[in-house]
């Protein structure tokens, strides 16, 4: 009896450890590094920032990170696979309640972009330089140049947070099928962010994503949105952390440089 109880606590103690290495799992890759990028972290949407800046160790990995993916590119296995193509299916349907999008809407090249409310600067964005970015009144939005990566950030008419991460969630809806919903991160600052995997509606390409809103100063909302083809998540992990670096809310904005 003695042997079978020492047995049972150390599967369930096993059962413990892969139940925490799952946790840990579903917080990797781009989902992670948008997680911590807009709930919590040295961020900009936390702590301020300045114009494009991205911190050395950040940069350091975003460098990295863009030769394992050359690399990669280069090889059998990718050129022999059919991934998403987000430059051409339009995520932006997931903000469609709040912004207007058209195909002959506005491209910007680089920098930073900012979006105003009745003129005024709420939030900065920048980009990497050889993202494809579309502007409007009230948004901003930039793929990859390999389109296996999205972005998007928009002001909310919304001024309660959940109505506004309900309009969120009801785009992913719009825009994939077969949506899985990570288990929710515990909150560390004014945004809430979801997570979750699913399938492209228009060409079934396995999907990441991670979607949130935050309180850009004032009370006004923003909703920040990245998405990425599933199985190349890992290879924007510190891309997307680098970006959320270098948002900038209305006080950093309104800051004499």
């Amino acid at each position: 009896m003695r042997n079978l109880l020492i047995l049972g606590a150390a599967v369930l103690s096993v059962t413990f450890m892969l139940s925490d290495v799952s946790a840990q799992a579903i917080r990797g890759g781009m989902r992670g590094a948008a997680v911590g990028g807009l709930v919590g972290g040295k961020s900009g949407a936390s702590t301020g920032a300045k114009v494009g800046v991205v911190t050395g160790a950040t940069r350091g990995a975003i460098d990295r990170e863009n030769q394992a993916r050359t690399q990669y590119q280069a090889t059998t296995e990718y050129q022999n696979y059919q991934g998403a193509n987000l430059s051409t299916s339009q995520p932006e349907t997931i903000m469609v309640e709040e912004s207007v999008v058209t195909a002959a809407q506005p491209t910007k090249t680089s920098g930073e972009s900012v979006l105003k409310v009745d003129d005024k600067p709420v939030v900065g964005v920048t980009f990497p330089a050889d993202w494809k970015q579309r502007t409007g009144d009230n948004f901003v939005s930039a793929v990859s140049p390999d389109g296996h990566a999205w972005s998007m950030f928009v002001t909310m008419k919304e001024s309660d947070k959940q109505a506004a991460l309900k309009k969120v969630e009801n785009g992913l809806q719009t825009y994939m099928t077969d949506i899985k919903f990570d288990e929710q991160a515990d909150a560390k600052g004014d945004a809430l962010v979801v997570t979750g995997a699913g399938k492209g509606k228009k060409a079934g390409a396995d999907l990441v994503f991670a979607a949130g809103v935050f309180d850009a100063g004032n009370g006004q909302l923003v909703a920040a949105g990245f998405a990425a083809d599933a199985k190349l998540e890992d290879q924007y992990k510190a891309t997307v952390k680098g970006i959320c670096e270098t948002i900038r809310r209305s006080d950093d904005l309104n800051k004499q440089e």
